[in-house]
């Protein structure tokens, strides 16, 4: 079985072979002067301030109340909304957002969230060393979903100058254990190859937004139309360009670095908790899941830490820890790709929403009744 994976994996590498040469090769000459020609840029209502947010969004469903909760969000923080649609928008939908922006475009979804981040950005080149704060967003998660939360006080306090949600590949990737005796936290380092801020959230300091090379980055940055490659490029290449550029402090508002530190201020009653309520995709990690938490009761603090940062070096912290986040942190984002799973992930999280603020649950849970993507794992009237 292994051997017949493997040829097919190689076969499959042959196949799109001229395809991610072209991609590497010529995606952002192909978007530059030939897709880009068909941009339509509209101006919003509202006027130019210090601070904008870059919104990206793919409304394949139409427009929704969650994407207005966004921009209120950020309208009443002083953002000047540019609104980025990676799809053609109605007649309805675009009056309704011209409403709640400085401007929008729509293009063609060519370079996924990074390709419309990039045309945003470019599109600010002449005013963007005048601008305090920029921030990326993009509609990947629900935000905020709480009422009340701490992260815009986060971004305007921490005097940092580059600064993620969360962060990605910070902890070193140790082989699963089958042994009790063998669990061991994983280390986490920033210069970790693959280590980069999520770009569903990140925000720029003037600092940053006044260096040339900033705008370069941008305008060099070789789009794709191939997933894999838009993260390396994109998501990797611009944590990299910045943590690699020592003037530049960054961080991100749940601190995957000082996880361990934070784990250590709950009660052992609490870390069991947090260790039965991870939710796991992927299936070995599971099997490892399941292996240990039958006995976790007999578990020391130390080793349920261990347990629970092994689980996060395997499986992104806002999927793995999403419940802890929320509830004990109170993180203001919920990846809508937790309802694309599995069953299990997608009635874990579901139980979370149930906790949200009524209105704020209704307005999710409209959402995922009209969307096949995010319900067909539950059970919903």
């Amino acid at each position: 079985m292994k051997l017949l994976k493997e040829i097919y994996r190689i076969l499959k590498q042959i196949f799109y072979l001229p395809r991610y040469l072209t991609n590497l090769l010529f995606g952002t000459f192909y978007y530059d002067n030939f897709l880009a020609k068909s941009k339509i840029k509209n101006s919003g209502n509202l006027p130019l301030n210090k601070k904008v947010v870059i919104f990206l969004i793919f409304p394949d469903r139409g427009l929704a109340k969650s994407h207005l909760r966004t921009l209120k969000y950020f309208i009443r923080n002083n953002f000047s909304p540019l609104i980025v649609s990676n799809l053609p928008l109605s007649k309805e939908n675009k009056n309704l957002l011209l409403k709640y922006c400085w401007t929008l475009i729509e293009r063609k979804n060519y370079g996924y969230d990074f390709g419309g981040y990039r045309d945003g950005v470019l599109f600010l080149s002449e005013k963007i060393r005048d601008l305090d704060k920029l921030i990326l967003i993009n509609d990947s998660t629900w935000f905020p979903i709480t009422n009340n939360n701490s992260f815009m006080d986060f971004i305007d306090n921490s005097n940092l100058d580059f600064i993620g949600a969360t962060s990605h590949y910070g902890f070193k990737r140790q082989r699963l254990t089958s042994k009790k005796t063998s669990l061991s936290k994983p280390e986490f380092n920033f210069n970790n190859k693959n280590f980069h801020y999520a770009s569903y959230a990140l925000s720029f300091s003037k600092k940053i937004l006044k260096d040339e090379n900033f705008l370069k980055f941008w305008k060099n940055l070789r789009l794709s139309g191939t997933k894999n490659l838009v993260v390396r490029r994109g998501e990797i290449g611009l944590t990299q360009y910045v943590v690699k550029n020592k003037k530049y402090s960054h961080g991100s508002f749940i601190n995957s670095e000082k996880l361990e530190d934070i784990l250590k201020n709950f009660s052992k009653e609490t870390l069991l908790k947090i260790s039965r309520e991870t939710i796991i995709e992927n299936t070995s990690l599971k099997k490892f899941k399941e292996k240990f938490i039958k006995n976790a009761d007999s578990f020391s603090k130390d080793e349920l830490i261990a347990f629970i940062l092994i689980q996060v070096s395997k499986q992104i912290i806002v999927f793995s820890l999403i419940k802890f986040l929320i509830e004990e942190l109170k993180f203001p984002f919920l990846k809508k790709m937790l309802f694309k799973l599995d069953k299990s992930s997608a009635e874990d999280t579901y139980k979370i929403i149930k906790g949200l603020d009524i209105d704020i649950f209704d307005e999710i849970n409209s959402e995922i009744k009209t969307n096949k993507d995010l319900s067909r794992f539950l059970s919903i009237n």
